[in-house]
């Protein structure tokens, strides 16, 4: 499983063994329409921001946020970005046997944080988030110290194994297994919720640049055989970002699929990716 442990040393990327009760309102939150759908759904709060859509907060709200924690998000976020996301694209350059700087050089990346909280979670149900894999390079996950989070065994489909809660997990997506020709392998993983307790998590996303198409990169010889779509070159990032998007925005309960599209976010991308 390409999973990896880092330490990272900024106050927020410690858990503070302190568990917030459930009735304490999140700094910022959104709460998606979510919390009574179907289990394969996720039950919680999340804001996604992107050095894009920070842009686009008027300065004079960022300042009224400061004190409620935004510019400790922030700042923590540009500390992974400039001190431990070229560290981790070297490593998996050295796996694949290819760089993979180029593809990432305008650093196209996502802010997420996560509130899995029992408030608003279905009644009964230990789904916190379903199990998927990110359609990105690398994913980094810090977690308050409330386990949940859970990996697929890579030798044992549909057998899980609890993550430590107060680890940092390295995950890798579908876009590092494109690019290194199967030399990297994705990383499946769900989060369970435990009934009446609150868990917080921090999360950043990476993806090759929106323009860059997506297949093995030069000098790689693929150890198993993509599909005729991905060898052509007919895949940008762009594009596989809204494929699995439609999937993504179902399970957090922004859009409803049609009757006849059945299986998994999962599923659909192996179908389209490999030959």
């Amino acid at each position: 499983m390409a999973t990896a442990q880092i330490t990272v040393s900024h106050p927020l990327a410690t858990p503070n063994g302190s568990q917030p009760s459930s009735t304490e309102a999140p700094t910022i939150s959104l709460l998606g329409p979510n919390a009574t759908a179907a289990s394969v759904r996720l039950d919680k709060f999340t804001i996604d921001l992107s050095p894009k859509r920070v842009a686009l907060i008027p300065a004079s709200l960022q300042q009224s946020l400061a004190g409620h924690g935004l510019k400790d998000v922030l700042d923590f976020f540009n500390t992974l970005t400039t001190e431990y996301v070229p560290s981790i694209l070297s490593t998996l350059s050295i796996i694949a046997g290819a760089d993979f700087t180029p593809a990432h050089s305008t650093y196209n990346m996502n802010f997420r944080l996560c509130d899995y909280n029992p408030v608003t979670a279905a009644s009964g149900s230990l789904n916190g988030c379903g199990a998927h894999t990110d359609y990105g390079t690398f994913t980094i996950i810090f977690q308050d110290g409330t386990p949940g989070l859970e990996l697929e065994d890579a030798s044992a489909t549909g057998s899980w194994v609890p993550v430590a809660g107060d680890a940092t997990v390295v995950l890798t997506g579908w876009c590092a297994v494109i690019l290194s020709g199967g030399r990297i392998a994705a990383a499946r993983h769900r989060v369970r919720r435990t009934p009446g307790v609150r868990r917080l998590s921090a999360v950043l996303f990476i993806a090759p640049d929106l323009d860059v198409t997506l297949r093995p990169l030069g000098g790689i010889q693929p150890i198993r055989p993509f599909s005729e779509t991905v060898m052509r070159g007919d895949i940008d990032t762009g594009v596989f970002k809204e494929v699995m998007g439609k999937r993504w925005r179902y399970r957090e309960g922004n859009e409803e699929m049609e009757g006849h599209e059945i299986g998994t976010q999962d599923d659909e991308i192996a179908k389209l990716i490999w030959a």
